[in-house]
Formats: C-alpha cells, sequence, structure tokens
C-alpha cells in the first residue's frame, strides 16, 4: 500500500507538472512548487532525509501564513484554469474537472498537513518557530467540502484590486499614484468622458477601449487609476506595452477566464510607432470581441493610429496653457474651502507658478508641476497670507500666455518633429480664413 507522503506526492505532481519538449515532467519555475517537491521526495524516501530542512525554508521564504495563501491560491488558479467558475469551487456541482482538482488537492494537501504535524512531533527541536506553525495552517483531515471552501476563499481579487502583469502572471500590486477623483482639478470635459466611459462599462453597455492622449505630465496615469478604483468592484490590471503583443494571449485567458469579476485593463506610456498592433487589432474590433467584463484603456504622449483610434472612444487634453493653468487653480481654491475664489488671488497664484518655473524651480509647465506649487501654498501659512495680502493692490500679474506658448511648442517639437509644428501652423491658418 502507498504510503499517504507517495499518494500526496502523486497528486502534487498530477496538478502542476507538466511534460517539456523533450517529454520530461517538469514543474512551473516557482520557488513555492519546487520546494514543496523536494519536501514531498524527501518525505517519501527511505529514512526521510531533509525534511524538517524543506519546512524550515519555506516557513524563512514565505512566512507560515504567507506560505499557506499562496498554496491555496495556487490550487484556486488551477480550478479556474480547468474551467470551473469560481463560485462552484466550494458546491458539489457533480462537475467531473471540479472533482478531478478536488481529489487530487485532498490527497496532496492532506499528506502536507501530515508531513508537517508528523515533524512537530518526532524532530520539533529541527523546526524553527514559524516552521512549527505550517502545521496548524494545513488541513488536519480529509473533508473536501472543507478543504474545498477554504481554497475558495482565497480568490486574489476579493484579497486585492490592483495587480501587474509580467507576462506570465498577475501581481499584486500597490499605486502610489491613487487618490480621490474629487482631487483632480481642471480639464472638466476630460474628467467627464473618462467617468462616462467607465460608467457605461460597469453598467455592461459598452467595452471599445478607451484611448487618452495628452502631452507628458498631464495626470493620463493617475488620473485613469483613480477612476478605475472608485468603484470598489473592479480589478485593475497594469501591464506594459510588450503585452499587447507577445503576451496578449496569456494576459486575455487570465481575464477572459473569470467573467464574474470586472477588469480594467491599462496600457501606459504606450508608443504606437513600437507596438505590434496584430493581437490587439484582432481581439479588439477584428475576428474576435473582448468579453464584456473586460475594459482596455492605453495612454500615451503620442497620437494613436487610425486603425487603432477606429476601434476605441478616443479623448485628447487640451494643451495646458494660461487658460487651463486658471481653471486649475480655481478648482484647487475652491477644494481648499473658498467657495468663490477672488479672480485677483486665482491670477496671482498663477503668477506666482509662472515665476517659479522662470526661477528653475520645475523643468516644465505642466499640470503635474502647478500641482506640485500648489501643494507649497496649502502647506504654506505665510505663503498663502502673502499672497492673500497682494490680491487687494492696485497691481496684479497674471500668469504669461507666451511662456506657455513657446514651452509647449518646444515640447511638441521634440515629441514630434518640425512637421508636426507646422501641420499646427496650417490648420491655424486655415481657421482664420
Amino acid at each position: 500500500m502507498k504510503s499517504s507522503a507517495l499518494c500526496g506526492k502523486e497528486s502534487f505532481t498530477t496538478l502542476f507538472a507538466r511534460p517539456d519538449a523533450t517529454g520530461l515532467l517538469v514543474l512551473p519555475d516557482r520557488p513555492l512548487l519546487q520546494w514543496i517537491n523536494g519536501l514531498l521526495r524527501a518525505e517519501s524516501s527511505p529514512g526521510n532525509a531533509g525534511s524538517c530542512d524543506f519546512l524550515n525554508a519555506l516557513a524563512e521564504k514565505f512566512g507560515a501564513e504567507g506560505f499557506a495563501d499562496q498554496l491555496y491560491r495556487e490550487l484556486f488558479d488551477l480550478f479556474i484554469a480547468h474551467g470551473v467558475p469560481a463560485d462552484a469551487i466550494a458546491q458539489d456541482s457533480g462537475d467531473e474537472n471540479r472533482r478531478f482538482i478536488l481529489d487530487n488537492a485532498v490527497d496532496f494537501l492532506t499528506a502536507l498537513g501530515g508531513i508537517a504535524r508528523n515533524a512537530v512531533r518526532t524532530s520539533a527541536r529541527r523546526l524553527s518557530p514559524e516552521a512549527k506553525k505550517l502545521a496548524a495552517l494545513l488541513p488536519d483531515s480529509s473533508d473536501p467540502g472543507k478543504i474545498a471552501a477554504e481554497i475558495a476563499a482565497h480568490d486574489r481579487f476579493s484579497r486585492c484590486r490592483t495587480f501587474r502583469f509580467d507576462g506570465e502572471n498577475l501581481v499584486e500590486a500597490q499605486v502610489g499614484s491613487a487618490k480621490k477623483i474629487s482631487s483632480f482639478y481642471g480639464f472638466a470635459g476630460v474628467r467627464a468622458i473618462i467617468a462616462d466611459h467607465l460608467a457605461d462599462f460597469r453598467r455592461g453597455l459598452v467595452n471599445v477601449p478607451l484611448l487618452i492622449h495628452s502631452l507628458p505630465g498631464y495626470g493620463k496615469t493617475s488620473m485613469t487609476i483613480s477612476y478605475a478604483l472608485a468603484e470598489k468592484d473592479d480589478v485593475l490590471v497594469l501591464a506594459g506595452p510588450d503585452a499587447l503583443s507577445a503576451s496578449w494571449s496569456r494576459l486575455y485567458a487570465l481575464l477572459a477566464a473569470r467573467p464574474d469579476r470586472r477588469f480594467i485593463l491599462f496600457f501606459d506610456d504606450i508608443e504606437p510607432e513600437n507596438v505590434d498592433w496584430y493581437m490587439f487589432r484582432t481581439h479588439v474590433g477584428g475576428a474576435y470581441s473582448l468579453p464584456k467584463h473586460i475594459l482596455v484603456v492605453l495612454a500615451s504622449n503620442y497620437e494613436f493610429p487610425a486603425s487603432i483610434l477606429s476601434r476605441g472612444r478616443s479623448v485628447t487634453f487640451p494643451v495646458f496653457d494660461e487658460l487651463r493653468c486658471t481653471e486649475m487653480v480655481e478648482d484647487f481654491l475652491r477644494d481648499f474651502g473658498l467657495k468663490r475664489p477672488p479672480e485677483n488671488l486665482v491670477a496671482l497664484l498663477g503668477a506666482d507658478y509662472t515665476e517659479a518655473f522662470g526661477q528653475k524651480k520645475f523643468t516644465e509647465l505642466s499640470p503635474r508641476t502647478l500641482m506640485r506649487h500648489l501643494l507649497v501654498y496649502a502647506q504654506s501659512r505665510e505663503k498663502r497670507q502673502l499672497l492673500a495680502d497682494m490680491s487687494t493692490g492696485e497691481v496684479i500679474t497674471r500668469p504669461d500666455p507666451t511662456l506657455f506658448y513657446e514651452f509647449n511648442i518646444e515640447l511638441m517639437r521634440t515629441l514630434y518633429g518640425d512637421h508636426y509644428i507646422e501641420r499646427l501652423r496650417e490648420e491655424k491658418l486655415r481657421n482664420l480664413k
């Protein structure tokens, strides 16, 4: 009769190992699975050599709770990969795929828990304190219902709302640029389009891509992240440009397998000329359609090609000039507590910002640096008092339009080339006729 450890090892291999190109069974190159395999192999070999060492290593690498959490998430993902819906994992519906995964998971987890508890009983002095905790976190019975419920409770999307796609898997992530959507100022039209599009997606009305374009520093990234996370049921996935081509199939499969969730898939800093759009065009407005629970958002400092614009809804930030600067200052002061910001104070605060730029305190004129400047104003009582006193004077300085114009022209020339500037001039001349 096979030992429990040997049965557990066979079930573990059945769950996770797959043949490579040479026909050999191999495990995914993840430390958790590789070390568990070593532990099961050591326990099922004569003399049980090394079991304590593997338990110590697992506890040191992941921590007892971290180990159990990641292990159950690996098993959860297996159910999903075999087409078992997340809400069906803990329900005995007679699904053969569910039974296949669960039977092997029960054998594997029961064996693993038995190894840990046996080590505590027989070799406690060789186990680290953290390794001893493993025994309490692994199943102490082979009750399928109890084990299935534990696995079902480890849905990563119920524990975290922001992920990065690393080319193969979704990795939990924290974003530092998320803030309340009420903390964005100016560009009311752009913000309204983003909010409207996301609201329609959440109501299941539309999921055509949202294409956002502006010069650098206008807040495309932070605005998208904040609006995406404003609804607690949405999951934000951050992906690099490579995922639009080489890794698209893998990313698509991961998200398409979870129709019980809504995903906002955000590609930032896209350089359209350097992207192979074939896979994107195939799945968006091409031979296939994106599932309704997935919304793609693309952000770029460059204009998108017509073949991509035709597949989505486009929004472009107006150029940041003295008028946009004034709008942002007014919104900021309202949020700061002034229901009706005095025109003179708004003008002075904008002029103070452009003066700071002239003094090389900023390298660009953009909403990003304006917000940095306004934060100084908010934190400095002396600064607020000085500008309040100046606003009652006879001479009021205002933001310099020429400064904005010259900076924007030079920035566009650097990004897009002289031909782009010539095109703008021609369009302006045509509008004057």
